[in-house]
């Protein structure tokens, strides 16, 4: 399937989600940019979209949020950096249904046109998305025009970027450009953790963490000395199972019946890795990592992009571990770039368009109608008034 097609679908498919239990609404205008009048279908569907960017803003500080709206919970009663969901949702409906003339505006500008595929594509999307959620995007006051609409405004959008950004655009990049970002925000990396204590809150035993040290050390002069990275994760994980083994086995409370399942699921489980080894996964152990990642922690994540060194091994630690660390070329992954080229650029262009769609934007003269604002509240955007 084509890739904007499947970018449309996702962001009709999403939002119809959030329409399921919606009541009706009319087409009374929310906004009016120069000429052109936006109405409430427009704006309700950009409630509903709202409504995924404020869950998705709480889960960043708190991943529950995302569990609480995927089993259906309400969330209006949030607030977002002290800002009510329902006030959120209203901003980001109005701000969307500016940025949607704009996007307009700037497609005629620059002299663009859809192409045919592009026009298949809407189409496809659309009759797709209104087949499977018209229902409950008419029950929320959304009709099938409206959908077209955000489908071609997807479309223009991309084109209106790439007008601007792309390689040979008005403000063009190159593709060493689009490669250093990926560089300097993305790291590709091996490593093995050599754990030292289970929480930072805890007591560190110093001795235990020296001869931690000692081991990571150990491995780091093996690596050093030409030893496959992988032949080291794989032994050091047999040596943390038959520690973990000798533990049970040294357990009072060990129940027979249990240690027997438990061989028994060992063998099976030699059995599904044997399978398994028959097929070599090229990028086995690796990890891409991002620079504004957390995981295994922080520090762990600061310290790759500061101390380690592409093509070199290096043991870092954090609170609770060391970590021997082989730091590789991203660049050689040619599969990683090109199917994550476009997300790249738009990173690295982020803030330029954002500036860009306001400062267009603070050419045009705007009228938002407050009344209408005040009738379509959240509460019955969602179908909960």
């Amino acid at each position: 399937m084509n890739k904007l097609l499947r970018k449309m679908l996702v962001i009709l498919t999403v939002i119809a989600v959030v329409f399921s239990m919606t009541g009706c609404g009319d087409t009374t205008w929310i906004v009016k940019v120069d000429d052109v009048t936006v109405n409430a279908g427009m704006y309700i569907y950009y409630q509903g979209a709202g409504y995924t960017a404020g869950v998705y803003e709480l889960s960043e500080e708190d991943s529950t949020y995302y569990y609480y709206y995927l089993f259906g919970y309400s969330l209006l009663d949030e607030t977002i950096n002290g800002q009510s969901m329902s006030d959120y949702m209203s901003d980001y409906a109005v701000d969307m249904c500016k940025q949607y003339v704009v996007i307009s505006k700037l497609f005629e500008e620059l002299g663009l046109e859809l192409t045919e595929t592009e026009l298949a594509n809407i189409e496809t999307s659309v009759a797709n998305t209104w087949e499977s959620y018209g229902d409950s995007y008419e029950a929320a006051g959304i009709s099938e025009d409206t959908i077209e609409k955000v489908a071609i405004i997807t479309m223009m959008e991309e084109d209106v970027f790439n007008a601007y950004y792309e390689v040979g655009g008005l403000n063009g990049t190159t593709e060493d450009d689009i490669k250093d970002y990926l560089e300097d925000n993305y790291a590709r990396i091996k490593y093995i953790t050599f754990e030292f204590s289970e929480s930072a809150d805890d007591a560190i035993d110093e001795d235990y963490k020296a001869e931690m040290l000692e081991v990571a050390n150990s491995y780091l002069e093996r690596a050093q000395a030409g030893e496959s990275m992988d032949d080291l994760i794989a032994e050091y994980a047999e040596v943390l199972a038959a520690a973990e083994a000798e533990e049970d086995e040294e357990s009072e409370d060990t129940d027979e019946d249990t240690t027997d399942e438990a061989e028994e699921e060992t063998e099976e489980d030699a059995e599904e890795v044997e399978v398994e080894d028959e097929e070599v996964d090229e990028y086995a152990n690796e990890n891409i990592i991002s620079i504004e990642g957390d995981s295994p922690s922080e520090k762990f994540v600061n310290y790759v992009f500061t101390v380690c060194n592409v093509g070199e091994y290096t043991v870092i630690q954090d609170d609770t571990c060391f970590y021997l660390v082989e730091r590789l070329d991203i660049l050689e992954r040619d599969d990683l770039y090109e199917a994550n080229r476009d997300a790249y650029l738009e990173a690295l262009f982020d803030d330029a368009y954002t500036t860009l769609i306001n400062e267009k934007l603070a050419t045009y003269d705007v009228e938002v109608n407050e009344r209408s604002i005040k009738r379509y509240t959240a509460e019955r955007a969602l179908g909960m008034d």
